[in-house]
């Protein structure tokens, strides 16, 4: 049994990655709690495991005496020759538990002990290996849908992407290896420990970041992001070379870098956006593909702006169920108010200038 045992112990370790000493130093405890029904509680019970030689032997050492005065320490001589035939006073020898009792108080506890002993070890490894990479893009094969929640195989344990944690354009099937961002890693818990998300506006930031290096050598830089998940997002970007277009470097030549950013989140719009210091500007911008004509700051202080757009792209500044001006204001970080006219060939002229 204790052969069987110690094998077990180490394959294990091997297949999970668990120091071994983990399940040792835990078996140890096991049968040390146990052995004090078999032993005197105030005994000093020794456990030793030889690895090499599969073997387990729990006992307590006794010297032979003539006259027992201290029975925790000390044994009859008479006594004694039950344990070993050969003991002769002086000697101090060991009283084992026997190998039947051992047999059956490990394979009460060994099962218990070894799987608690490997969730904890993989949870902290888990912990260990993603808690430092929060906020990071990864990849990962789903492996099955619970309940909603997709499960995705990681290097190491699994990760939940909980619906919540969806774009309502994203529909995955089991087998399906998707991006996804690690939103937050727990020290431990029932399920997969790393919550997984495809909704927060760092995930599109790390998708562009992914297909722009540029933005990943930072010479282009992400000011803000603005999303309605599945509908559109609003990315305001800026550049620290003046020779670089930012908003080029993430549309990419014939648009190639934002379409692979729009396949990958099913085809939600992006609008790209150069940042621009002057408020009137940057509004301006942000209203794409609305053509404004005129931003007016009515309360600086508290971040209000009226803008007049052409009376033809009013519907389109305002986008469907509000969702551009909606996105606009939330990139700007103004309260955009629309004031829509009709244009006039004076203005148009004037405003292409």
């Amino acid at each position: 049994m204790a052969e069987d045992l110690l094998k077990s112990i180490k394959q294990i370790s091997r297949e999970r990655g668990i120091n071994p000493d983990i399940f040792f130093s835990a078996i140890k405890e096991a049968l040390l709690t146990v052995s004090k029904k078999y032993f005197d509680p105030n005994a000093t019970i020794q456990i030793e495991i030889d690895e090499n030689k599969g073997i387990i032997e729990v006992f307590v050492s006794k010297l032979v005496v003539k006259e027992v005065s201290d029975p925790l320490a000390e044994i009859h001589w008479k006594d004694a020759l039950k344990y070993d035939s050969k003991a002769r006073e002086g000697d101090l020898i060991k009283i084992c538990l026997p190998g039947e009792t051992l047999g059956r108080i490990a394979a009460q506890s060994a099962k218990q002990i070894i799987m608690q002993k490997i969730l904890k070890a993989e949870q902290d490894n888990i912990y260990e290996k993603y808690f430092p990479l929060a906020g990071t893009l990864m990849s990962g094969e789903i492996r099955r849908i619970e309940n909603g929640n997709i499960i995705l195989g990681l290097e190491w344990g699994e990760a939940i992407l909980p619906p919540k944690e969806l774009s309502p354009k994203d529909n995955f099937r089991r087998g399906e290896i998707i991006n996804f961002l690690i939103k937050r890693v727990f020290s431990e818990g029932k399920g997969p420990l790393v919550l997984a998300t495809r909704y927060m506006n760092d995930f599109v930031a790390e998708l562009i970041k992914k297909e722009v290096p540029e933005v990943a050598e930072n010479i282009v830089k992400i000011f803000a992001i603005s999303r309605e998940p599945g509908v559109k997002s609003k990315v305001a970007v800026y550049s620290t070379d003046k020779a670089i277009d930012p908003v080029g470097a993430i549309v990419g030549m014939n648009g190639n870098r934002v379409l692979a950013i729009t396949k990958e989140l099913r085809g939600e719009r992006i609008d790209v956006i150069a940042w621009s210091s002057a408020p009137e500007r940057f509004i301006a911008s942000a209203l794409t593909p609305a053509e404004v004509v005129k931003v007016h700051l009515i309360d600086p202080e508290h971040h209000v702006a009226e803008v007049t757009v052409k009376d033809e792209t009013l519907s389109a500044a305002i986008g469907k169920k509000g969702v551009n001006i909606k996105l606009a204001s939330k990139l700007t970080q103004w309260d955009i108010q629309i004031a829509n006219r009709k244009s006039e060939p004076s203005e148009e002229k004037q405003t292409k200038q």
